[in-house]
């Protein structure tokens, strides 16, 4: 941080008289860096910087060792000037007129006319913001060890969340990893159909395809996670309006172990861009006018703080978020604004702008990061207690945070089972790329542990269709399995090879039957009834052609026929 000679050479000339003559400082040269140069040489005796520290109300002491005690003795101008008020920038006419200096309307304001702390423009975390600051020479000399106040120690936070090392919360929901099975599972999907780009379309395509194949149910945040991620990796990506797999990215993770593919998915949410968790906040509603938050900063912001929770044990979310309020209010927003962004309140429609939305908004954000991706990537158990919320980080959540090594476990590698009526049973911890290869040339089942899938000839003319022959089905599903495929489907596949398709057919069909032979033959003889009917089965019953059915019954009530529908 800046020197207290630099910082008196930003003043003006009349600023630079108010700063003297608070500092008993003769500034009879015409120079202005002759003045600013005798100014600060002055202010940094520490006889006379021990006189302004005494001169000082409690209030204007407090400000100023809040100052002291962060890095670079610097702060958001907005966080400072919530605390301890604003400090309003004057010209020297509008200065002249209305004597700032004698009326200050804040602690904040009666600092900087002291020349005590100034302010200035620099990068901070949210972009180029104003920041309060105490020259660094000038914060080297102050008494502040007279008001008991030791900066040789580093400070401690009193807040740090902790709860009793036996505490249990009442209701559990442990963190998994099956975001990595679901993501295999959409990956399959991307292989196997044809989907628009468009983000509304992509999404309702998704979430009606895959609506009966997630392992777990998925909310939409969720499933527009799972969307990003796959672009994330790079195993999709838009293709003239199509949204496609890419092989090679999305083989190179399939083929992954389990901890490897968990930290995959984590570290590219960490570091995407593509997944704004601030827009998928439950209870907000954005208006997308052009505005841009910065999703970076609040998972940064999360992985910060988290290196003070307990390791192992579980720890309250609202102390967390009171911590982040405390120390870092203005995390997300780039120089403390707080009015430009178009939230409403989902509920009641209300636009929710100022600081004191900030519960409302910011601590919301942060809420949801914890309980939405963190706990989906298998990041953070959940636990509730009464309607209190607690967090426990797991051991990929430690990793994440930099708090320990990645996991990196090796598998067993199951084989799937395969049944004569050609059901295919695929635990789930099968390897994600083999899974993924078998649901290219099957019919899909039901999502589960194991996962089913069927040999039927819809698969195959899947399979088919992406250029994948009998003779490699085969040998897919003998390695699969551990050389288990039965015969029967062996034969199957190599006749579906041979023929190219299907050598019988079975059809749902409605058939009409009547008591008596006589009176079929009444409805065959009779030209406006017999249009309804098809192949004649027998003496007493015929086909009725597809979709005529209830048309038929009508004709027939209208010859005074009494038809009845069997369930």
């Amino acid at each position: 941080m800046r020197t207290v000679l630099p910082t008196l050479l930003d003043h003006d000339p009349g600023m630079l008289a108010i700063i003297a003559r608070r500092w008993d400082v003769d500034l009879s040269m015409n120079d202005k860096r002759e003045k600013a140069e005798a100014l600060a040489q002055a202010m940094l005796e520490p006889d006379r910087a021990a006189h302004e520290w005494s001169r000082l109300s409690d209030r204007e002491r407090g400000a100023l060792q809040t100052l002291l005690t962060t890095a670079d003795h610097k702060m958001s101008e907005a966080q400072f000037s919530r605390v301890f008020g604003e400090i309003r920038q004057m010209g020297p006419g509008r200065r002249d007129r209305e004597k700032p200096h004698l009326n200050p309307v804040s602690s904040a304001e009666t600092l900087y006319y002291r020349g005590l702390i100034a302010l200035a423009y620099d990068q901070g975390k949210t972009g180029v913001q104003a920041f309060v600051y105490v020259p660094s020479d000038l914060a080297a000399i102050l008494p502040v060890h007279e008001t008991g106040f030791d900066l040789s120690e580093e400070p401690v936070s009193d807040n740090a969340p902790v709860i009793d090392d036996a505490f249990e919360p009442d209701d559990m929901q442990l963190a998994n990893t099956t975001l990595v099975d679901d993501l295999t599972t959409l990956l399959a999907y991307l292989r196997l159909h044809n989907l628009s780009s468009e983000r509304s379309q992509l999404f309702e395509a998704v979430q009606t395809g895959l609506a009966e194949h997630w392992l777990t149910p998925r909310p939409p945040a969720a499933i527009a996670l799972l969307i990003d991620l796959v672009s994330g990796l790079g195993a999709a990506t838009d293709d003239n309006g199509q949204f496609k797999l890419v092989p090679n990215p999305a083989r190179q993770w399939l083929e992954l172990t389990r901890p490897r593919q968990a930290r995959a998915l984590a570290e590219t949410w960490r570091d995407s861009t593509l997944f704004n968790d601030l827009w998928h906040t439950p209870g907000l509603r954005m208006e997308d006018t052009g505005w841009r938050n910065d999703p970076l900063l609040a998972r940064q912001t999360v992985l910060t703080f988290l290196e003070l929770v307990p390791a192992q044990q579980w720890w309250p979310v609202n102390d967390l978020i009171e911590q982040v309020y405390t120390e870092e209010p203005d995390f997300q927003r780039p120089g403390g604004d707080y009015d430009s962004w178009y939230i409403r309140d989902a509920t009641s429609g209300e636009y929710v702008r100022g600081f004191a939305s900030w519960e409302i908004v910011d601590g919301a954000v942060l809420r949801f990061i914890l309980a939405g991706p963190m706990h989906w990537l298998g990041l953070v158990d959940l636990g509730h207690t009464g309607e209190n919320t607690v967090c426990r980080l797991t051991i990929y959540g430690r990793a994440l945070a930099g708090e320990t090594e990645w996991p990196d476990l090796q598998e067993d590698r199951p084989n799937v089972t395969i049944e004569n009526d050609g059901t295919i049973r695929a635990p789930r911890t099968l390897s994600r790329y083999e899974r993924f290869q078998l649901a290219r040339i099957t019919e899909w089942g039901a999502a589960g542990d194991p996962y089913v899938y069927r040999v039927t000839t819809a698969g195959l003319q899947q399979a088919a269709e992406q250029e994948i022959g009998a003779d490699a089905i085969r040998a897919f599903l003998r390695r699969v399995s551990g050389d288990g495929v039965p015969q029967s489907i062996q034969q199957i596949i190599e006749r579906w090879g041979s023929v190219g398709g299907a050598e019988a057919w079975l059809t749902r069909a409605v058939i009409l039957r009547t008591d008596t032979p006589e009176a079929l033959q009444t409805i065959l003889d009779t030209p406006e009834l017999r249009r309804y009917l098809g192949a004649r089965l027998g003496p007493a019953a015929v086909i009725v052609r597809a979709g005529q059915e209830n048309d038929l019954a009508s004709a027939l009530h209208n010859h005074g026929i009494l038809v009845d529908f069997d369930d």
